[in-house]
């Protein structure tokens, strides 16, 4: 799934839900859930062997297992498959909004961006642009950056001034 672009998915989206809200939640699920499962996945692959030893050791079942060990242990992976699905869904909202216009589901900035081709407006275009980036930077700095520092010092792999 993650070498499809989830752009792809908007035609069947728009046949399955029609012109909709959920036919914009289809498309954006449909471009963050491979990454974060693949986050998941590759960190319980990559847990140490003798943390799950430890585990066993101490007489965790299977839910305990998972709970104590193998989640907090993929939690760095996770977050970064959850971070790497914000930037797919992000981008696939965009060009969503690009090749879906409908007054029903609202004007988004992929329609301002498109609107400003229309018209070939440049100052649109590139003000589009802009705020496109400000959004992704600003869901990196106020939501993500700090999880991740704050994941990495109570681990240990980041001084705690930071």
């Amino acid at each position: 799934m993650q070498a499809l672009p989830s752009v792809a998915w908007v035609p069947a989206a728009i046949v399955w839900f029609q012109l909709s809200s959920a036919t914009i939640y289809a498309v954006i699920l449909l471009g963050a859930v491979p990454s974060v499962a693949m986050g998941l996945i590759s960190g319980i692959d990559q847990t140490p062997p003798l943390l799950r030893s430890v585990g066993r050791v101490l007489g965790a079942d299977r839910w305990q297992m998972i709970r104590h060990v193998l989640l907090p242990a993929a939690l760095p992976t996770l977050i970064a498959g959850i971070k790497q699905g914000w930037a797919f869904s992000w981008r696939s909202l965009m060009a969503a909004e690009i090749i879906v216009h409908s007054p029903r589901l609202g004007t988004g900035l992929g329609q301002l961006l498109n609107q400003g081709r229309d018209l070939q407006d440049m100052s649109l275009v590139f003000g589009s642009v802009l705020l496109v980036l400000l959004v992704g930077i600003t869901v990196e700095l106020v939501l993500f950056a700090p999880l991740e520092r704050r994941v990495l010092r109570q681990r240990g792999l980041a001084p705690s001034g930071t």
